[in-house]
């Protein structure tokens, strides 16, 4: 029975996960087909920002409180945090817009992609508790579900009424629906830790999370600093053109998190026994699949990625090829530094992660201007691919120093 419960959790994570990785890039062809380069730029910049934005929502995420083994916290104590982080992810963007003096048609599709993602870490703190009790594969069918009824709504809406706005509600609507008809279900169906509101606890997972919330808030940004150097230097039709280049990266992260997330509770096993033995060859197969999905991976993007993205979206990608090829190579490099840093939140190392974040984020926001002022694109995509490199070698090194301390204990 417990075989038959990891296979469903393993199976139906992957597709859920692979579901949810999707949505941003069919939304992004059906804005592009429909609506235009000059519309989809927006709206590219939007989610990309919503995805930023959601960070703050999710706070530490799901991870940590899965690997939370404390008991400090009950389930409704991360619920209550969770509607906190979630207000305060609207009023930051709210600022943010106000700040970088959006037109009323940006800054309302920015903030309508914001309650989208808003929705969706709301649900995350749900799925964590799913999660610990082994459940998994319920969240995966919940991401199923909201993954592909979203692509068909927003796909009906827009095409009927090519406002990039309504469609933008529609899918609010869709993630709201199934949050409320099918999330809520499974929650009420499952045993949680109820306690009363108590700001103390609230609190305590603010502090106590900070630097997991930060790194990831810092990864996040890292990833799309380029298309801030964009936004602020070049036209929509370029940050449009970046967006369709970098979404095969999606699928880099997409493994990172096929390997983990089922791997977690093996992980955090194995601290607990101090099984360096068995940690250390689940870290090495970790690390080898990654590298090895790698490569293969950017042998079939050589080969395919112009011609098939080209066709999908109905540009010509050919003279960004060089551009692609390298994004590729730092998506492989992404993913690892995925892998690595969950490990590290497992051993609840997240300070120096959070100095190394710092640093790199500092100076890719840096290079990032420089190099997209001087040769545009191929600029963007050097900055992705040398920040993806540093924070990929540093938690190497990181995680190889702590494996050593962790043997000697």
């Amino acid at each position: 029975m417990k075989e038959t419960i990891d296979k469903k959790n393993v199976i139906w994570n992957m597709i859920g996960a692979t579901a949810n990785a999707f949505t941003s890039l069919i939304f992004m062809i059906l804005v592009t087909r429909i609506n235009g380069l000059e519309e989809a730029g927006v709206f590219t910049y939007g989610f990309a920002t919503a995805c930023i934005f959601y960070i703050i929502a999710v706070y530490a995420g799901r991870t940590f409180q899965v690997t939370d083994n404390t008991k400090e916290y009950s389930d409704t104590d991360y619920i209550y945090h969770r509607i906190i982080t979630c207000i305060i992810m609207i009023m930051a963007i709210i600022v943010f817009n106000m700040l970088k003096g959006y037109d009323i048609w940006k800054s309302s599709i920015l903030i309508l992609l914001c309650v989208y993602k808003g929705i969706e870490a709301f649900s995350e703190v749900w799925y964590a508790i799913l999660q610990k009790k082994e459940y998994l594969y319920k969240v995966g069918i919940s991401l199923t579900l909201k993954a592909i009824t979203s692509m068909i709504v927003l796909f009906v809406i827009d095409i009927i009424t090519k406002n990039l706005l309504l469609s933008c509600i529609s899918i609010i609507a869709t993630n709201l629906f199934f949050t409320i008809f099918y999330d809520y279900k499974n929650i009420k169906q499952v045993n949680i830790i109820k306690t009363q509101f108590n700001i103390k606890k609230i609190k305590g997972i603010f502090f106590s999370g900070f630097f997991t919330f930060f790194i990831t808030f810092l990864g996040i940004y890292v990833i799309n600093a380029p298309r801030y150097a964009i936004d602020d230097l070049s036209e929509n039709e370029l940050q449009t053109i970046f967006g369709i280049i970098i979404m095969p990266a999606t699928f880099m992260g997409l493994m990172g998190q096929y390997l983990i997330q089922p791997a977690l509770t093996k992980v955090m096993k194995y601290i607990e026994q101090k099984d360096i033995k068995n940690l250390k060859k689940l870290i090495s197969f970790l690390i080898i699949a990654i590298l090895g999905i790698g490569l293969f991976v950017l042998l079939i993007a050589y080969l395919l990625e112009a011609p098939v993205l080209g066709f999908i979206y109905g540009v010509n990608l050919k003279p960004y090829l060089n551009s692609m090829m390298i994004i590729i190579f730092g998506s492989i490099l992404y993913s690892l530094g995925i892998v690595i840093s969950y490990l590290l939140i497992a051993f609840r190392k997240t300070f120096v992660q959070a100095i190394i974040y710092s640093i790199v984020a500092l100076l890719e926001t840096v290079v990032s201007y420089i190099l997209v002022k001087k040769i545009n694109l191929l600029g963007a995509s050097l900055s992705y691919t040398i920040t993806m490199m540093c924070i990929a070698v540093s938690f190497l090194i990181y995680l190889s120093y702590i494996i050593k301390i962790f043997s000697k204990k």
